[in-house]
């Protein structure tokens, strides 16, 4: 029982993520990802290869943590690492602390070609391995506890039927799913030159922001070096550079 709660508590909580990712890859025509302003502040941020090292609060709560590494590998092309910890809520009632770190790797047009996240839950020792590969579409998800393969799944990166095909490799019944991936609306962002004051003094940013309709999901503030240096979510959490609170 326990094995399926946290199993349903992962699997909603990646297939949100998973469903923002692949409309966004697949469907460009749908999002402003790919307008000059934002694809600029991009560039931005591979080309100075600027780390960032961000507090997550809660209020005035420090909740965990999240690095930030992007770089240029080869000739052509893109990759962000990233990792970090967070604190996520459970159907049992309570938080965990997660952890988690990933790759994605893109082409000189920031395109996505594949990615490789990890999420463990310490508790119970869960582990969460998925890999993408976009250009043939597919998705592999590993589910394991304590060293011990639960599951091991081979699905197509489809965002209408991902979500029930990744329940049911699970052995859940994807009627408990809390939404239906397909009925997600497709993301968008907008950048924007702004300022914000630090310390007293006034920076000049950019300020890019990741609508969820016409709801503001995030605001992630970076500067002119290509640090991601500040972000201000809807939901709750700030994620801030040391420096920059």
């Amino acid at each position: 029982m326990l094995y399926r709660t946290v199993a349903l508590a992962i699997t909603a909580f990646w297939l949100v993520m998973m469903t923002l990712l692949v409309r966004l890859e697949t469907h460009p025509d749908a999002t402003d990802i790919l307008d000059v302003p934002v694809s600029y502040v991009a560039r931005i941020i591979f080309k100075y290869n600027q780390r960032s090292l961000l507090i997550v609060t809660e209020g005035e709560e420090r909740v965990g943590s999240i690095y930030i590494r992007p770089s240029i590998t080869g000739r052509d092309g893109r990759m962000l690492e990233f990792s970090g910890a967070m604190p996520v809520p459970l159907p049992t009632g309570g938080r965990d602390r997660v952890n988690f770190s990933g790759t994605m790797e893109m082409d000189a047009a920031l395109r996505l070609l594949d990615f490789h996240i990890e999420l463990n839950l310490p508790g119970p020792r869960y582990r969460l391995e998925v890999k993408g590969n976009l250009p043939r579409k597919i998705l592999a998800c590993d589910l394991s506890q304590g060293g011990q393969a639960i599951t091991s799944l081979r699905l197509p990166m489809d965002a209408a039927s991902l979500g029930p095909a990744l329940m049911q490799g699970l052995g859940l019944d994807p009627r408990l799913l809390p939404i239906a991936p397909g009925a997600l609306p497709a993301p968008s962002l907008t950048a924007r030159e702004t300022e914000i004051t630090v310390q007293g003094a006034q920076l000049e940013v950019y300020q890019v922001t990741l609508l969820d309709g016409s709801a503001t999901v995030a605001d992630i503030y970076v500067t002119q070096l290509g640090q991601v240096i500040l972000a201000k979510t809807g939901f709750g959490y700030t994620l801030a550079a040391e420096g920059y609170q």
